[in-house]
C-alpha cells in the first residue's frame, strides 16, 4: 500500500474483507504497517457488523488531517480476525494497492 512515493504497508498476509455494497478492503497486520507514517485521528465510527473503528491520518508536516486508514481495536466476535489489522481507503488520491 502506497500513498505517492510513501510505502504505508506491505504484507504477505493481508485479510481481504468483502461486504455487500463496498469494494473489497485489504486489512494489513499492524506489524506490517508503517505506524511512524500515521497518526491517530480524533475520528471514530460505529459499524453495526464490526464495532467501533479508530482512524489514522498521515503523520507529516503537510498532512491535511484526512482520515486515510482505520482499525477495529475490539471488533465484534463475529469478525474478531480483523483485530490488530489496519485498512486503507483506496479512493484517496495517490493511494495504490500493490
Amino acid at each position: 500500500m502506497r500513498l505517492g512515493d510513501t510505502l504505508l504497508a506491505e504484507s504477505e498476509k493481508p485479510l481481504i474483507v468483502h461486504e455487500p455494497g463496498y469494494p473489497p478492503r485489504y486489512y494489513f497486520p499492524r506489524g506490517d504497517v508503517r505506524m511512524d507514517a500515521l497518526a491517530a485521528s480524533r475520528s471514530s465510527t460505529t459499524c453495526p457488523h464490526k464495532g467501533t473503528a479508530e482512524y489514522f491520518h498521515l503523520n507529516s508536516d503537510g498532512a491535511d488531517g484526512r482520515d486515510i486508514a482505520w482499525s477495529y481495536p475490539s471488533p465484534y466476535l463475529s469478525v474478531a480476525e480483523i483485530s490488530g489489522f489496519i485498512a486503507f481507503y483506496d479512493d484517496v488520491p495517490g493511494i495504490a494497492i500493490g
